[in-house]
């Protein structure tokens, strides 16, 4: 009787076991979906910058200047020429997210479940940050 009442106990046990392990699953996704969510929200408020808004962001990317001694271009002079809704007030913050959510697909394809779920999580605050300066740059600007 003993042995009968131990031996439903482990498989008891290994049910429940197996039924925390397999939530896994369904909160990566609902984490990852909730990045991706808040990401296009970070587009959609601005964060995002074209490439030539990027190229004048970065002073390594002028480094192939004709001549040595050419200025490098203001990004304030691009903002005529950017697509409405692309005003790069956050690049760093919305680009990151961009590359968290992307370390967390891989992740997930490794069924590296916790991995992924921290860089969701990273991706998610990342766009939100970025959402958060874009509006408070779009308010104190006036756009």
């Amino acid at each position: 009787m003993r042995r009968c009442l131990s031996f439903f106990a482990v498989i008891f046990f290994l049910c429940l076991s197996t039924a925390f392990i397999s939530c896994a699953p369904v909160e990566y996704s609902v984490v990852i979906v909730n990045a991706a969510d808040a990401i296009e929200k970070a587009e959609a408020a601005g964060a995002a910058c074209t490439e030539q808004q990027l190229a004048e962001l970065s002073p390594v990317t002028r480094y192939n200047a004709l001549e040595s001694g050419t200025e490098l271009a203001s990004t304030e002079s691009s903002s005529e020429d950017a697509p409405k809704g692309a005003r790069c007030a956050a690049p760093f913050e919305y680009y990151s997210a961009l590359e968290y959510l992307s370390k967390a697909r891989e992740e997930v394809g490794y069924s590296d479940y916790q991995a992924a779920l921290e860089y969701a999580r990273q991706a998610r605050e990342y766009a939100r940050k970025a959402t958060e300066l874009s509006v408070r740059g779009g308010q104190e600007s006036g756009l």
